[in-house]
């Protein structure tokens, strides 16, 4: 029964984290509220314009805190629970510091399947010459990920390396996040 109630608890709260990261990125990108497509990811994710009342937006209305905010809660309902369900404890501070680093890498992962996402998509557009409208989402929303990428690499045609180099950025920024959690969260205790 515990392993099922794990499953469980795990399925519910990576959902929700998935519809806020995706709300999150549908704002960061720009797309717009109305666009057909977009509009039940922010009717399903309506909490965060409660929290939006309390957390600003900022960037040019691009970089939602209340969503961020939002992110982080649910990482330490993650976490907390997991371990509440596995019998064990965490002191605040490790839980906080657990949160943070654990929320980065979860970004740092999934914008990494958004860049291959997008990545595929452009195959398969290149191949079937057909563009559908959540295509469009997909690459758009990784947009914002690459541009500043595009910026480093060279301008090499129809070839495009910005995605390469951009996941192996994100690799590397997971790594370096990584090796500061080995070494802060045993200190943390």
């Amino acid at each position: 029964m515990t392993s099922l109630s794990y499953a469980l608890f795990n399925m519910v709260v990576n959902f929700a984290m998935l519809l806020i990261f995706i709300r999150f990125m549908l704002q960061f990108a720009g797309l717009e509220r109305n666009h057909p497509y977009v509009q039940p990811a922010y009717k399903a994710t309506q909490i965060v314009d409660v929290f939006g009342r309390i957390f600003p937006t900022v960037g040019s209305g691009r970089v939602n805190l209340a969503a961020v905010m939002l992110l982080f809660l649910l990482k330490l309902i993650d976490i907390s629970g997991n371990a509440a369900l596995a019998g064990h404890g965490y002191t605040p501070i490790r839980l906080f510091f657990e949160g943070s680093l654990s929320l980065i890498l979860s970004f740092l992962s999934v914008a990494r399947y958004l860049i291959i996402g997008s990545i595929i998509i452009s195959w398969v557009v290149l191949l079937t010459q057909k563009m559908h409208p959540i295509f469009e989402l997909i690459v758009q929303m990784a947009e914002p990920i690459l541009v500043p990428f595009r910026r480093i690499t060279p301008n090499l045609g129809m070839l495009d390396l910005s995605p390469m180099v951009a996941i192996f950025g994100l690799l590397l920024i997971e790594i370096f996040v990584e090796i500061i959690a080995r070494n802060l969260l045993p200190m943390i205790g």
